[in-house]
């Protein structure tokens, strides 16, 4: 027990310091364990064949096929379509529609699906991904508490009262309190969100390969933003009519409407006033456009000048290539592929005047920006050497209702057939493999391997403590030192209690180990058995702080996430829940 209880502590100061990596720290607590002879090798491996670790891959590779289906993206633009502009407002929407789906569905199915929508609404609106996934994962554990099937610790608890004789409590007996407990939640990101939520993850980590060519190369310093006034001559007329790049060297990255939207500036459209357009060039050129049509030089932030659709693209000039001797003129980018050069290097010097009619040499590098599907086109030719990685999946929509149906099937399996969610979202997994949404590979490639180990070394260390004896120890004595207390004070206890146990072992073990102890206790103390009960089962869900929860550890590479973020987020978070749920158990179920 001591030993046990001495690894643990370790490993929590090991996860908070973050002095290794808290997959490597989980796999230290593991071997130490075994090296100690607290575990077994067989009990150390069950980490790895556990439901919470398949279920995890299954759902990373359903995600995936999602995502390449297309499905993410139609629901992202219906939610951006719903909640209209602005980080709050989004968040808002998306937090209600993942509680909800949570209450019936496993909170890790939920949180899987919405992770690509997240990470689509983040580009598109340029809000850090890092401000949305946590909050979104927050919303699904909070939102299993909406019925007894929500999360394993209300559907463990009904099996442990009906084992004990006991009546089990009815689907919605919750859902009064996971209301709360979700409304909770949603406003306490509302309020307090900019000031515990990181701002944004560290742009050596998280940036994409072209936001960094932009920094490289200092082109994001030739990037301007005009807007088009009611008196400009430039309404009515296309981007070639205006010959913003024939004559002006200017390339045209985005147009944004005055609502907002975007227009797709490969397509023929004409220019109209309040628009906002993006160009690229050399400063003096767009002061010189500006002034001959009237425009207005603005230093207001857009939104993007890439999303998930466009990009960049570096490649050099191969000394075998064909385009060798001809210009930039002559390849017809923008006509034949969609694309246009935005930065020429020539004989160790960026080409600042007559871009279109420099000759190509060997050795010659370009920043081409386009549709990444355009884009394909010169990463697969012979006549280029790219140099960046495209940041290109190309998308099956013909796939999206076999993706949908496979992912609704897997939680059909789990619901309706009884299936472990294990079992359930593996199928759902391979019948997106079997239906050609992803190949193999694409699905060995999709998974997170950081968080498969991370929850296989950690999930032996809740054996550790059940076979040991040290957490029956540590809850008989907390559990008999609450004897004599208030009862509002006893059941705020008891959810601290759950909260702890549910970060350092799984919440279906901490539930099994406390329910027979708080039914032993229930007439003792001056408060129902159900509703102490039911405060295990509701708190054991408490599981903010750390990254232990498998909701949390999904999202926490995708997010950027250190420990001491769950710990700034989740802390008071954590409080205010067992407050919450202790509140409303002793005023309206007692």
């Amino acid at each position: 027990m001591e030993i046990v209880l001495g690894i643990l502590a370790v490993t929590v100061v090991l996860i908070v310091t973050e002095v290794f990596r808290i997959d490597v720290v989980a796999l230290l607590a593991l071997l130490a364990l075994v090296w100690t002879g607290s575990l077994t090798p067989e009990e150390a491996r069950s980490g790895f064949a556990s439901n919470a670790v398949l279920a995890i891959i299954g759902v990373m590779i359903m995600g995936r096929g999602l995502f390449r289906s297309g499905v993410t993206d139609h629901i992202a633009s219906f939610i951006l379509q719903v909640a209209g502009k602005g980080k709050r407002r989004i968040l808002s929407t998306v937090s209600v529609t993942v509680g909800i789906m949570s209450g019936f569905m496993q909170n890790i199915g939920a949180a899987a699906l919405f992770l690509p929508v997240m990470t689509g609404i983040s580009k598109r609106e340029q809000i850090p991904i890092s401000s949305l996934l946590m909050p979104m994962g927050f919303a699904a554990l909070l939102g299993g508490t909406l019925t007894m099937v929500g999360t394993s610790s209300l559907i463990v608890l009904n099996d442990l009262l009906t084992a004990q004789g006991l009546d089990p409590f009815g689907l919605f007996t919750v859902m009064p309190i996971g209301l709360l407990l979700l409304t909770t939640g949603i406003l306490y990101f509302f309020v307090v969100g900019p000031y515990v939520l990181p701002s944004s993850p560290e742009e050596s980590e998280t940036a994409s390969a072209g936001k960094k060519l932009l920094n490289v190369w200092g082109l994001s310093d030739s990037i301007f933003t005009l807007r088009v006034p009611a008196d400009s001559p430039l309404i009515g007329q296309s981007p070639e009519e205006s010959e913003m790049g024939a004559r002006y060297n200017l390339n045209l990255l985005r147009v944004f409407g005055e609502n907002g939207t975007s227009y797709d500036i490969w397509d023929d459209f004409q220019l109209q006033k309040g628009q906002k357009i993006i160009v690229q060039g050399q400063a003096e050129n767009v002061e010189a456009f500006a002034n001959d049509y009237s425009l207005r030089l603005t230093e207001e932030a857009v939104k993007s000048i890439s999303d998930s659709d466009e990009g960049y693209l570096e490649v050099v000039i191969p000394a075998r290539s064909q385009l060798v001797g001809k210009t930039i003129r002559d390849l017809g980018l923008r006509e034949k592929h969609n694309t246009q050069v935005v930065l020429f290097f020539s004989e160790s010097q960026v080409v600042e005047k007559n871009v279109p009619d420099r000759t190509i040499q060997a050795g010659d590098t370009l920043v081409l920006q386009g549709k990444w599907e355009n884009l394909q086109f010169f990463d697969d030719s012979d006549d280029f050497i790219t140099v960046t990685p495209l940041e290109y999946d190309s998308k099956k929509p013909g796939k999206a209702w076999l993706a949908v149906g496979s992912f609704v099937g897997a939680i059909g399996l789990v619901l309706g057939l009884d299936f472990s969610i294990s079992m359930g979202f593996l199928s759902g997994a391979l019948a997106m493999v079997l239906g050609g949404v992803l190949t193999i590979e694409e699905a060995y490639h999709s998974v997170e391997w950081k968080v498969i180990f991370l929850i296989a070394g950690l999930i032996p260390i809740g054996i550790a403590m059940k076979t040991s004896g040290s957490a029956a120890l540590i809850a008989e004595t907390l559990v008999a030192a609450v004897q004599g207390m208030p009862p509002y004070l006893i059941l705020f206890v008891l959810g601290v209690l759950m909260t702890i146990f549910s970060l350092i072992m799984s919440n279906v073990a901490a539930t099994v180990l406390m329910v027979p102890l708080v039914l032993e206790m229930g007439g003792a103390v001056g408060l129902p058995a159900e509703v102490l009960v039911l405060q295990v089962g509701l708190c054991a869900a408490n599981s903010f702080v750390l990254p232990t929860h498998h909701v949390n550890a999904l999202l926490m590479t995708p997010g950027g996430y250190r420990v001491n973020d769950y710990l700034k987020a989740g802390s008071l978070l954590s409080l205010l829940f067992v407050t919450v749920s202790t509140t409303a158990l002793y005023f309206f179920y007692v």
